[in-house]
């Protein structure tokens, strides 16, 4: 559990950082998320939540740097007596001494009063990009952004850009600034606080796949293995999934983002499942893929099995003090002599293992409130706290083939923890899992532990 003192020491090194950075007297303000437009779960945008536990719609969080000091205001929206009678009763400035009790900023008060709040800062820094809200990274806002600009009957502004602008607009005199690469700066190395809950996430994304695993024969649809995932997410009390699980049977796994998941699985094919839960605003990554029918054809041993042998020789060599390049630059080594040893049943094959040692980016992104998390490790060594994905990939182009495995790791003071390492690897236990009934409604799932 994140406590309320973690809060505040993430708000005060954010301001220490811009202090650093040049300017003396910063003010940050951040908008958060607005209320779902169904009746969804509402879910706060990450960098908000990063800053302060602040989950209500249409909040602002103002953290003022000026005179040496570190002050924080919640702006809330008031709540209607309608809303609460129907909806349930959230933070709002109705209630400021609930907010403040749980939030733990310094001072509470209605969004009516931001204003002029921001009337004479010289400095407001603000996050540029958009808000990360419920399966979202900044990559796909990124695409989603480029997509609406490119529609020429639409193009409008999202609501980050459309706040930097009544920002400058309203204060014309103030200097408009992005605080995103100091965000993203904190963000990317975890306190034992935030590990302790990718732990969790981790461990739930295990299991979550071995349920699907359970589930899969011949002549199921790819959504099924997605259900079975998703049952055990929502019974540990997870949000649901932190991204739309990739579940490509056949050469459907040849994309890389496929989302379809709406395919009968076939005899004979391989399935690639990848999936991860959104718990408590941490997520996990992890990937494996095994036979539809429950066994591995010589040739579907091969290949898996060269790529797991990758994986392990890239999870030998992290740890702190070295960069990801070259921890990519040894595995390599390591495995170019597995390959030349290896008799590949096909020329394809062979080529295809040439490919996968020349891929540079198994050493795939950060993972952290968002799969695809904030914040950059390449070019630089590694530290304690960066966690990541390990996530070593091979195509064959001449069969449509496309295999990985994956896993989410956080680098520890003399290597790694695999966060997600108790979902197998063995292939022959694989099978095994397979040959279990799956029993009424989801197999042998039990709970990991109780909240």
């Amino acid at each position: 559990m994140i406590t309320l003192e973690e809060y505040r020491s993430r708000r005060e090194r954010l301001i220490q950082r811009l202090r650093e950075a040049g300017e003396p007297d910063p003010v940050v303000v951040l908008q958060g998320a607005p209320a779902p437009a169904a009746h969804d779960r509402f879910r706060q945008y990450n960098d908000l939540m990063y800053l302060a536990p602040a989950e209500a719609p249409h909040a602002y969080l103002l953290v003022d740097g000026r005179g040496g000091q570190v002050v924080t205001t919640l702006y809330l929206a008031s709540q209607s007596k309608e809303s609460a009678d129907t909806d349930g009763p959230h933070l709002s400035s109705s209630d400021v001494d609930t907010a403040l009790a749980v939030t733990g900023v310094d001072r509470a008060k209605d969004l009516s009063e931001m204003g002029a709040a921001l009337e004479r800062v010289k400095v407001i820094f603000t996050a540029f990009r958009p808000g990360e809200g419920s399966r979202e990274s900044w990559d796909t806002l990124q695409r989603a952004r480029a997509g609406v600009f490119s529609d020429p009957w639409d193009g409008r502004l999202d609501r980050a850009a459309r706040f930097v602008q009544l920002l400058r607009e309203r204060y014309p005199s103030a200097r408009v600034l992005d605080v995103s690469a100091h965000l993203d700066a904190l963000r990317l190395v975890k306190s034992p606080a935030e590990v302790e809950l990718l732990r969790r996430a981790g461990e739930l994304s295990a299991r979550g796949l071995v349920e699907a695993m359970r589930v899969t024969r011949p002549g199921a649809y790819e959504y099924q293995l997605d259900a079975a995932s998703r049952f055990v997410y929502l019974d540990h009390g997870a949000f649901g999934e932190s991204y739309r699980a990739i579940v490509g049977g056949g050469t459907n796994a040849w994309y890389g983002h496929y989302n379809a998941n709406d395919a009968k699985l076939q005899d004979g094919d391989l399935v690639l499942f990848d999936c991860g839960p959104d718990y408590r605003y941490y997520a996990s990554d992890i990937t494996r893929m095994w036979p539809v029918n429950g066994r591995y054809t010589d040739e579907q041993r091969q290949l898996y099995g060269f790529m797991l042998a990758y994986h392990f020789a890239l999870l030998k060599h992290l740890r702190p003090g070295i960069t990801g390049e070259k921890v990519t630059e040894l595995a390599k080594e390591e495995m170019e002599q597995a390959a030349a040893r290896t008799d590949w049943l096909k020329p394809a094959y062979a080529k295809a293992a040439r490919w996968s040692l020349d891929f540079p980016w198994h050493l795939s992104h950060p993972v952290g409130m968002a799969v695809h998390d904030v914040g950059h490790y390449r070019g630089g060594e590694l530290r304690e706290g960066v966690v990541l994905t390990v996530d070593p990939q091979m195509r064959v182009p001449e069969e449509r083939l496309y295999l990985r495995v994956e896993d989410t790791v956080v680098i520890t003071a003399d290597g790694i923890e695999n966060l997600t390492a108790s979902a197998p690897y063995d292939m022959d236990e694989m099978e095994a899992v397979m040959r279990e009934a799956p029993g009424a409604p989801l197999g042998a799932y039990r709970r990991a532990w109780e909240d």
